[in-house]
Formats: structure tokens, C-alpha cells, sequence
């Protein structure tokens, strides 16, 4: 078959390799512009996660399935939990195992099921009230659920252990207490004689 160059000046075969090159020229600049979308979440991403890892209070973001998408590294240290396994996206009953199976719950053996059980169907549902959490290591946790648009949960547990134990402390308890007395109660007669 002879190319004949005079079809290359006809109007409709310019028009089309005109159309086509249009066409290309867009479909390369959308794909520029996605591939840059693309690296600006990722590098968003990776800004929040190095973020998130700084902070003492662990996250755990779980999906609709209630699979985690994300463990920071603060709840990978609060309950020995090995990279690789938070990386591999866990359901979270298999976090919970896990936790039951290196010991980190300060609860006794016959309760730890059916605290696994309860607290997983509390997180299903979506229950935003805040549960304290003992630790074996003495540590204590607030764990705190927060439903999420999408159908994920987002997890925190906060360390309250400085807390807990002012209020677990008896001789903290016994001193106020003792300020309660006519002897050491600042409010009582003959205390304010300054203000009077």
C-alpha cells in the first residue's frame, strides 16, 4: 500500500491527529497532576504518622471492619506489640489476644475473655465512654473510642497512671483528711482572723 502525503493536508485527517493529540496532551497533564495528588497525600500521610508517633497517648485507627489501618508507636510499646504484626493490619481481636497473650492486662486469668469480649462490643458500637485500664507493669491507661464518618474507630489510650495513683494513695487521702480537723481546717472560727 502507497502513503499518499496528500491525505496528511486533508482538513478532517489534521483535525483528527490534531483531536488525538489534544486528547493525549490532557490525559498526560491529568496524570501529572494525579501522580502529584498522590505523592502530596503520601507525604501527608507519612507527616501525621511521624507525628502521631511522638505522642505518649496511644492511637489505633480501625476500619469499618474493625481492622487496623494504623498503630502508633506509643500503643506498640504500651502492650509489646512487634512492628511486623502492627504492620500487617491486625483485626482488632488479634490485638486484644495479643495483649491478653504477653500479659499486659492486669486483670485476673478467669476475666480476661470476657473483658475481650465486652470491649469489643462496646468498640463495635461505638461507645464513647472512657474505660481505665490496668496494665501488669503498673501502668494505667484511659481507653476511650471515638466513632468515626466512615465506620472506623479511632482508639486512644491516654496514661493516667500519675493520676490514679494520687487518688490510690492513702496517706495523700489521710492528710487532707486530718486538715479537715478543728486543729488543721482553715475555714474554721478564729483561722481568718487576717480577713476579719
Amino acid at each position: 500500500m502507497q502513503l499518499d502525503w496528500r491525505m496528511m493536508w486533508d482538513p478532517a485527517f489534521l483535525a483528527s491527529v490534531l483531536t488525538l493529540g489534544a486528547a493525549g496532551t490532557l490525559a498526560a497533564r491529568r496524570r501529572l497532576r494525579n501522580n502529584a495528588r498522590n505523592r502530596r497525600q503520601a507525604s501527608t500521610a507519612e507527616r501525621l504518622s511521624a507525628a502521631l508517633d511522638q505522642f505518649d497517648i496511644g492511637i489505633v485507627l480501625l476500619n469499618d471492619d474493625t481492622r487496623a489501618e494504623f498503630i502508633n508507636r506509643a500503643y506498640r510499646t504500651y502492650f509489646g506489640l512487634p512492628d511486623d504484626r502492627a504492620d500487617s493490619r491486625p483485626p482488632l481481636i488479634a490485638l486484644m489476644y495479643h495483649a491478653r497473650d504477653v500479659h499486659a492486662y492486669q486483670l485476673p486469668e478467669e476475666e480476661i475473655d470476657r473483658y475481650i469480649a465486652q470491649r469489643v462490643e462496646r468498640i463495635k458500637a461505638g461507645d464513647p465512654v472512657p474505660q481505665d485500664l490496668r496494665l501488669a507493669n503498673g501502668q494505667v491507661l484511659r481507653m476511650r473510642c471515638t466513632a468515626l464518618p466512615d465506620g472506623g474507630r479511632m482508639l486512644s489510650y491516654t496514661p493516667i497512671t500519675d493520676i490514679v495513683r494520687r487518688n490510690d494513695d492513702l496517706t495523700n487521702k489521710d492528710y487532707y483528711l486530718s486538715l479537715r480537723s478543728n486543729a488543721g481546717d482553715v475555714f474554721a472560727p478564729g483561722h481568718l482572723h487576717a480577713a476579719e
